[in-house]
């Protein structure tokens, strides 16, 4: 395995993992204000990349009627996932989140069964068994759909669904998407919102005195941009020459690091009940890892033979 391509994928899945610090500080800003933002910049850095690596000419290859479709859906998709994401931070709900994280490769391997007729083995069977045990008990305790967790996860694994309809490179991709996205998202800001274009602190005079404050606001709205940028073009960088396997495995680090944020950083409560889901959640990845694990070492002494 090559080990720099392993530690490029595991850094963009600690950035992923630390997504919840950084929206916490947009928490004082509507949700849409911070997503109208986050596409507007993420529109903007893709675009800066494309012209600085010349990969303009790949992008026109790439791009047909079809593909446009897929990356207009993929779209809807994303702009919900971040959406509901950027939500759950504001109010405190970054338990809720992980969760729905942990359940994404859940979601795919049961999407890829569904509606691209794959063959799934029934390991993976009980893998999505006791996640659906799980979820089906966290709705009998609290009473309620836990629609963070089941939209974070749907929307995720749509969109993996949907982006291996229209494989674009990863940078292409998202600017296309963000693309789709950009005009309606700079209408709402200039018309509705008022914030996330200018990206310089602002400075302010607290009373007639000489007190100050400074506000970041604008700037870390740019931020979103790049932060949203970064770890997936890391993680494209690395997916390509690891193994199935190890991907399965690393992905884990985000909604882990988001779980744990939760607990000793937000101070989320935690139930005894939730416990009871995240276990079976929990056992059912370990199931799931294992089988990917197994399936790649059969492949590897396969193609050996």
């Amino acid at each position: 395995m090559n080990m720099q391509k392993f530690g490029i994928g595991l850094l963009a899945y600690f950035l992923w993992g630390c997504f919840p610090l950084f929206f916490s500080l947009l928490a004082h800003i509507e949700p849409l204000d911070v997503i109208s933002a986050r596409i507007f910049w993420s529109f903007a850095f893709c675009l800066i990349l494309i012209t600085l690596l010349g990969k303009w000419q790949l992008l026109k290859q790439a791009v047909t009627k079809k593909a446009l479709l897929w990356s207009a859906i993929a779209a809807v998709l994303i702009s919900i996932n971040w959406l509901v994401f950027i939500y759950a931070v504001s109010i405190g709900q970054v338990i809720q989140s992980s969760l729905g994280y942990f359940l994404t490769p859940l979601v795919s391997v049961f999407l890829a069964r569904f509606i691209l007729k794959e063959q799934i083995r029934p390991i993976q069977v009980v893998s999505i068994v006791l996640a659906s045990i799980a979820v089906l008990g966290e709705i009998y305790r609290v009473g309620s759909l836990p629609w963070i967790s089941l939209v974070l996860a749907m929307s995720f694994g749509l969109y993996g669904l949907v982006r291996k309809q229209a494989p674009f490179e990863a940078l292409n991709g998202l600017f296309l998407e963000t693309g789709w996205l950009v005009i309606p998202a700079v209408g709402f800001i200039l018309v509705l919102s008022g914030v996330g274009l200018n990206p310089m602190p602002v400075t302010s005079t607290v009373t007639a005195g000489t007190a100050e404050t400074t506000d970041f606001t604008g700037f870390y709205l740019m931020l979103s941009g790049i932060v949203t940028a970064i770890p997936l073009l890391l993680f494209s960088a690395a997916a390509r020459q690891l193994p199935l396997a190890v991907i399965g495995f690393i992905m884990y680090i985000n909604p882990f690091m988001q779980f744990l944020t939760a607990i000793f950083i937000f101070d989320e409560p935690f139930s005894k009940g939730q416990l009871v889901t995240f276990s079976l959640i929990w056992l059912a990845i370990l199931i799931f890892c294992y089988d990917l694990y197994q399936a790649q070492r059969k492949y590897n002494l396969t193609s050996k033979a």
